[in-house]
């Protein structure tokens, strides 16, 4: 049960660390667009662990079109 909490809490953090990125990558793209890309392929795997298979693809393919 503790560990499904800390899992949960990451999935917040992670969702958190997106909306942040995002509104920095639009200040300075070249700067924060990396970050962005790290944020969104962690939060697809906490997704993924969850069972969130479908949001987990789209923030993984979001974090792939953001490195190419």
């Amino acid at each position: 049960m503790a560990e499904f909490g800390r899992r949960r809490e990451a999935l917040g953090a992670f969702e958190e660390a997106v909306m942040i990125c995002r509104r920095l990558a639009e200040m300075e793209p070249s700067r924060y667009l990396p970050d962005l890309a790290q944020s969104l392929n962690r939060l697809g795997g906490t997704l993924a662990e969850f069972g969130r298979r479908r949001e987990a693809l789209g923030a993984f393919e979001e974090a792939v079109m953001i490195c190419r």
